[in-house]
This record gives C-alpha cells, sequence and structure tokens, in this order.
C-alpha cells in the first residue's frame, strides 16, 4: 500500500517536471538513465559486485570514521572543504574499487555475462541510483534544496536513502539466483 502510494506521488511529481528547461535535475536523470544503460552493457560479474561493495563501504567508512573527511579535508583547497564528505566518498570509493578489484574480486565469471540483459539492465538502474543517492546526500542542505521535489524524491528526502541502500541487495539476494552460474554453487 505504503509502495503504490509512493509511486503515485512520483508519478506526479514526474508529470509537474519541467523537462524543457535545462538544468541538474535533467542532467542527474539523464545521467541516471543513461549510466545504467552503459554500465549493464559493460560490467561483468566481478565488476559488479565490486563497485557494489566499493559504494557501500565507501559510504560506512564515511559516516563511522570521521577522521578520514578531517585528514582528506587537510589536503583539500578550501572552497572543497564544504564538500568534505562528498570527496572523502569519491577518494574512499575510487581507492576501494581499484584494490578490490584487483585483488578481491577477480573470478572466472568476470569474462562471462551476468545473466540476461533485463536483470543486468535493472540492476544497474539500482546500483546507478544507490550511487547518485549518495553523492546528492553529501551535498550540503542549501544545493539539495535547489533540486526539483523529483528529485528530491527519488534520491535525497527519507525514506529515499534507505531504499537505494537495500533495493540493489534485495534485487541481488531474490533474483541473482536465478542468473547464476551452476558450477559456482
Amino acid at each position: 500500500m505504503v509502495s503504490i502510494v509512493a509511486a503515485g506521488q512520483i508519478s506526479q511529481l514526474a508529470q509537474n517536471f519541467n523537462w524543457h528547461s535545462p538544468s541538474w535535475d535533467l542532467f542527474i536523470l539523464a545521467a541516471w538513465a543513461i549510466g545504467s544503460v552503459l554500465y549493464a552493457f559493460t560490467a561483468g560479474r566481478g565488476r559488479i559486485i565490486n563497485i557494489l561493495l566499493s559504494i557501500y563501504i565507501a559510504k560506512l567508512l564515511v559516516i563511522e570514521a570521521p577522521f578520514l573527511g578531517q585528514t582528506i579535508s587537510g589536503h583539500l583547497p578550501s572552497s572543497l572543504v564544504s564538500l568534505q564528505q562528498l570527496a572523502t566518498f569519491i577518494i574512499v570509493f575510487l581507492i576501494l574499487f581499484m584494490f578490490l578489484g584487483r585483488y578481491a574480486f577477480r573470478t572466472s565469471a568476470d569474462g562471462r555475462q551476468l545473466g540476461g540483459l533485463l536483470f543486468g539492465l535493472v540492476f544497474s538502474v539500482l546500483q546507478i541510483g544507490l550511487l547518485i543517492n549518495t553523492v546528492l546526500t553529501y551535498l550540503p542542505v542549501t544545493v539539495q534544496q535547489n533540486f526539483s521535489m523529483l528529485i528530491q524524491t527519488l534520491f535525497i528526502k527519507n525514506p529515499a536513502g534507505f531504499v537505494w541502500l537495500v533495493a540493489p541487495l534485495v534485487f541481488l539476494i531474490l533474483l541473482g539466483k536465478f542468473v547464476a552460474d551452476p558450477a559456482e554453487f
């Protein structure tokens, strides 16, 4: 019932969205759509897991290890100090992505397709949505308030953060077994 109400609200916001004037809102929606499609066609199984875990770990480290942000802000220009959490997230994400990809998630499955095209496309939409949610929530509140209600509802306001955090995992757990390689079990 709650999801039907939320879907109705998002549908109403999409109808009221100004599609004719280019803005950051339109750029975010376009990046989400284009990034998801490109990601679905280019990512292998090892890379998908690598990126997902890199996002989760980086987000957790930014929240639970504030000393990382303080250390990184000491090396940032003064104009970026207000974006300390975002800069910390990006740096930690890139470091984790490089090291986890190089050492932890090199599997024989990297060269194969994850499975069905539809699965890959839906999973990439969820994962890129999580990345956009994470980046937007690290922006200052004054910047967040400048986005349209559609972007705020989809990516910033509660319960969007929780939904984007859980949706890729639930999708992977529930539907991943249908596209998994039986030889890996």
